[in-house]
């Protein structure tokens, strides 16, 4: 990756509870290339139970971190005490740049930044990576909760970051006009080519097995495909109930894997498919799409911004949509190379990692 010119060397703080999954993933990366374009970054984090064990691994040595206990429910007495914790932190790291990323970590960082005002103080800016009040499986009642404390949270100076256009337009829509994209991006040159198989057709999907990716409606659609010659492939691990359904419905599972290992067995796939709920930008997306997979997603935001109908995929409505397009694919080998072929010239020419850096910079101020 080609390092961006800055203006000058920035202390930069970012925010993270949700350490895992794809926010870890762009944390990781954004902060590693900070770190190389010469910024001083720290990065104030919880653990989460799908963090890594190996998550220092994913970032160069110059980084600091602070390990800070934060939940992820309501919890007043746990707030309270990561609330001041991270005031602490801040007061002596005295960075010009603070970044907060999901739902606890912008709630407690906006709360701080109230009490850290002032001509030095620094530039306040969330990330949500997916809005917790689209998040409609969870309930009208949680989501009318999210989008109260949201629109109030949203009334403290701050500048959105969304991941995505139509997240972007989620957030003027509901929150905040303050607010710039800065799409979510992938290193493309770790990227392995999808090899494609002789065969079989390997349909899969990459992720956390979690209620956000949906996979009752994965496991829906592997049932109603079973047929000779035709694999589903879970790449990840995650709740168990979930799991017990997807192999119910003869879904491979891999569990928990590294990400290389991740990244080899994207590269087995002929199909990729994305079932989710809710997104921001979805990372596997595009990964598999640098595969030159074709994608076939659900019609959300995030993935709508991603899959362009007919050209590198298809959006979905229900699981009828996804057998519908699923048993054109597998009976037309060419129109899988070339969806493919578009999804990894999209992707390429769209979400690398300098175009995602040049936008974050110019963001910042730094650019």
């Amino acid at each position: 990756m080609n390092l961006i010119p800055v203006k000058h060397a920035a202390k930069i703080v970012h925010i993270v509870e949700a350490f895992g999954a794809g926010t870890l993933s762009m944390v990781s990366a954004m902060a590693n290339a900070q770190a190389k374009d010469g910024h001083s970054v720290t990065i104030i984090h919880s653990v989460r139970e799908e963090t890594p064990n190996n998550w220092r691994a994913l970032f160069v040595d110059a980084i600091r971190f602070i390990q800070l206990p934060m939940v992820r429910a309501i919890n007043p007495a746990a707030d309270w005490r990561a609330g001041r914790a991270l005031y602490h932190w801040l007061r002596e790291l005295k960075p010009e740049v603070v970044h907060m990323h999901s739902s606890k970590a912008g709630a407690l960082g906006r709360i701080v930044s109230l009490f850290i005002r002032g001509r030095s103080a620094p530039k306040w800016f969330f990330s949500p990576h997916g809005l917790s009040f689209l998040q409609r499986a969870e309930g009208r009642l949680k989501n009318t909760i999210f989008m109260t404390v949201e629109k109030i949270l949203s009334e403290i100076p701050t500048t959105f970051i969304a991941c995505s256009p139509s997240e972007g337009a989620e957030i003027s829509r509901h929150l905040s006009s303050n607010v710039v994209v800065v799409n979510n991006a992938v290193d493309l040159a770790a990227i392995l080519p999808a090899r494609g198989n002789q065969n079989i057709v390997r349909i899969g999907t990459a992720g956390r097995v979690t209620l956000a990716r949906n996979p009752e409606l994965f496991a829906s659609i592997a049932s109603q495909m079973a047929q000779p010659g035709v694999e589903f492939v879970w790449i990840g691990g995650g709740d168990v109930a979930s799991e017990k359904k997807l192999k119910n419905a003869n879904v491979k599972l891999s569990g928990w894997i590294d990400r290389s290992q991740a990244l080899e067995q994207l590269a087995s796939l002929d199909i990729y498919i994305q079932t989710s709920r809710w997104e921001g930008l979805p990372v596997a997306v595009i990964e598999a799409m640098a595969a030159g997979l074709p994608v076939l997603a659900t019609n959300v935001v995030g993935n709508k911004d991603l899959v362009i109908d007919g050209e590198n995929g298809y959006l979905c409505e229900n699981s009828s949509d996804f057998v519908k397009y699923l048993n054109t694919l597998i009976e037309d080998r060419s129109a899988r190379q070339k969806l493919g072929e578009q999804a990894r010239l999209f992707a390429e020419t769209n979400y690398s990692l300098d175009k995602m850096m040049a936008s974050l910079y110019q963001a910042y101020g730094l650019a």
